[in-house]
């Protein structure tokens, strides 16, 4: 067994003063005794300052840091640098952490045999502006490429980090675009490092109409698939593509094309025709909707597959009714 760690909490807040009370008390409402909760301001123009200014008068384990407005990836950093824990809890503004969590995390690694660079955590998923159930995402690291590939390896606000390995991947980087987490996560494997999974449910996240991802799907379909091609490269050029990473990247990839197609498919066929095509053997993986999609797409081709698939579901339907 060894130490439990010192633990610091890192809020960046933009523009959430209808929301991030909620944020930042679940932080402060750690049975854990954390290092410090940062919040980070980021140039806000509405009330979000203030309602953090209200916070830390009730409780001055609050620190709150203003600064011009710089992103997502200026504010973490910011907290990164500013953060004394030898790890950080990265919290977005709208998610929120059950009472336990740290708690139970720091015990994991106290009762771990090495000290992870990070942890991988479950948690659960909660659509405030949709008709839809809350859905747990769980983590998996038996093979942590696959993990990688099939964004299993929790998310920002779900896991813990060790601050000086996210330091030597080059922390968060603007260039990651709508996949901040998986890109610091495959930097941070190329550089051997070391996790430990958390099964535990113990955060929410908060998936609302106005975040990037859901306002911009075809920036967030475009940057899985990059990142993607990226992971296949690098597994390439290291002799480190195995049948079953393969294959999760070629079922990941075919996805992520059919959904860009939903919504530019011009670009989608140049993304499938420039990262997609002939990097793959199609007979190795179960890709695409059904065999009908498979055969289409082996024989005829991508675009071909995208515009009759479509068809034939709707003359089945006619078949059925």
């Amino acid at each position: 067994m060894t130490p439990r760690p010192d633990i610091s909490i890192v809020i960046p807040c933009y523009n959430s003063e209808t929301f991030v009370e909620a944020t930042v008390r679940s932080a402060l409402n750690q049975t854990f005794s954390t290092e410090e909760v940062i919040c980070v301001d980021d140039g806000s123009t509405d009330e979000t300052l203030e309602v953090l200014r209200s916070i830390q008068e009730d409780d001055g384990h609050l620190s709150v840091h203003a600064q011009e407005n710089q992103g997502i990836c200026g504010a973490r950093n910011t907290g990164l640098r500013i953060a004394n824990g030898e790890y950080v809890a990265f919290l977005d503004h709208d998610d929120v952490l059950e009472a336990n969590k740290l708690e139970h995390q720091a015990k994991l690694i106290a009762d771990c045999s090495f000290r992870p660079d990070f942890v991988a955590a479950a948690y659960e998923e909660v659509y405030p502006d949709q008709e839809r159930a809350p859905k747990t995402r769980p983590v998996n690291t038996a093979d942590p490429w696959i993990g990688l590939i099939h964004a299993r390896l929790g998310r920002t606000s779900s896991n813990l980090w060790r601050k000086t390995a996210i330091q030597e991947a080059g922390a968060w980087q603007d260039a990651d675009g709508l996949s901040l987490d998986t890109g610091l996560m495959f930097r941070m494997l190329t550089h051997d490092c070391q996790m430990l999974e958390d099964p535990a449910s113990l955060t929410t996240r908060y998936v609302r109409a106005t975040s990037a991802s859901m306002a911009d799907r075809i920036a967030q379909w475009s940057t899985f698939l990059d990142l993607r091609a990226k992971i296949l490269r690098h597994l390439r050029s290291h002799n480190r593509l195995t049948q079953a990473r393969a294959k999760a990247l070629h079922l990941d990839m075919i996805q992520a094309v059919r959904g860009l197609y939903e919504h530019d498919p011009e670009l989608a066929a140049r993304k499938h025709e420039n990262l997609v095509r002939g990097h793959f053997r199609s007979s190795d993986a179960a890709f695409g909707p059904g065999r009908l999609y498979r055969a289409l797409y082996r024989t005829l081709g991508f675009q071909y597959a995208e515009a009759m698939y479509p068809l034939w579901l709707r003359f089945r339907q006619l078949l059925l009714s």
